[in-house]
């Protein structure tokens, strides 16, 4: 009976202690904006490394805030992830009560329409220029989508828009990609005064199952592929990963 009580009572410490650390995790502050911090896709102004990794996404991440913006900084290593961001992009949900669930989004790069200009070249010359393919697609992104934003009507907006809604992205020289996003605080209905945690979801967008219709046919026919680099037949591509995370707004 006294072994039973025992470990009855070492089990309830035990979950007390992981509700203990995942509502800390839930509930980090964000970090404040550098003071130099541009928008443009390059992570050079940030502290190193990111503050936060999930491994079910592989995004690196760390959301930090100023008087006026959030601002969003995604480090991507993993290929795959890469891929479908820059086939389906990524969606940031931001929902302000803290709620995990809804909230005001961002989809973005919207590459779909985006042209490579890719110059028809053999197959073991590609992997040679795909990095710079990949950073011309990202540079000529114009549009991005937006949803439940106070005072922007929903669906796409131009990259460079009136609503102070930023985006940008690039490849860094290690292979990573690296996305951008700042958000006018006023635009979630909140001020940088706010003391309530928002709740943040991260969303890598499946490819589509029309890109492996397009690809087989491509490859079928002994063409390139319809983006740069390589695909991978898994069907881990077609399936979206996802993750919330809440954090509290810091203070100057």
């Amino acid at each position: 009976m006294k072994m039973k009580r025992a470990l009855t009572t070492g089990a309830g410490i035990i979950a007390g202690l992981l509700l203990f650390v995942e509502a800390s995790a839930q509930d980090e502050p964000n970090k404040w904006a550098p003071a130099n911090i541009k928008v443009d896709g390059q992570a050079t102004e940030w502290p190193k490394p990111l503050q936060f990794y999930n491994n079910e996404t592989k995004l690196f991440y760390t959301i930090a805030n100023d008087q006026d913006n959030i601002y969003v900084i995604v480090s991507v290593p993993d290929p795959k992830s890469q891929m479908k961001i820059m086939r389906s992009g990524l969606t940031l949900s931001v929902n302000a009560t803290g709620k995990k669930k809804g909230g005001a989004s961002i989809t973005f790069p919207l590459t779909e329409n985006v042209s490579t200009g890719a110059p028809d070249v053999p197959e073991a010359s590609r992997a040679l220029i795909a990095g710079e393919l990949k950073k011309q697609v990202l540079a000529n992104v114009k549009e991005i989508k937006v949803s439940g934003f106070e005072g922007i009507p929903d669906g796409n907006i131009p990259v460079r828009n009136t609503f102070g809604i930023q985006t940008a992205g690039t490849y860094e020289a290690a292979g990573n990609l690296v996305l951008e996003v700042a958000i006018p605080l006023k635009t979630l209905g909140v001020t940088s005064l706010a003391s309530q945690a928002i709740a943040y979801h991260f969303k890598v967008n499946a490819m589509k199952r029309e890109d492996k219709k397009e690809m087989e046919a491509k490859r079928a026919k002994g063409q390139a592929a319809p983006m740069p680099g390589e695909y991978e037949d898994n069907f881990a591509m077609y399936y979206s990963a996802d993750f919330w995370t809440r954090q509290t707004l810091a203070n100057h």
